[in-house]
């Protein structure tokens, strides 16, 4: 995993803790992506992809700091080849 992945992740992590307006479910979702990339063990990459690139899509106009993480995580697991 690259550091700029990394350093992505922990702003995941910061905006989840600084964020709780969001819905128990939405964080879980949330919570199971950063762990799947982190392991980046999952035997359908594009589906993590998606899940990230439609995730940043619900939070666009609640949470855009949340929601621009996302989008960083996705170009940089689009950049590492997932």
């Amino acid at each position: 995993m690259t550091d700029e992945l990394k350093d992505q992740l922990g702003q995941l992590h910061q905006e989840l803790a600084d964020n709780p307006k969001i819905d128990a479910e939405s964080a879980e979702m949330l919570r199971k992506i950063a762990a799947d990339i982190e392991l980046m063990e999952l035997t359908d990459h594009g589906e993590l992809t998606e899940g990230v690139q439609r995730l940043a899509l619900d939070f666009e106009q609640d949470h855009p700091t949340l929601s621009e993480v996302l989008r960083q995580i996705v170009e940089t697991l689009g950049r590492i080849g997932v």
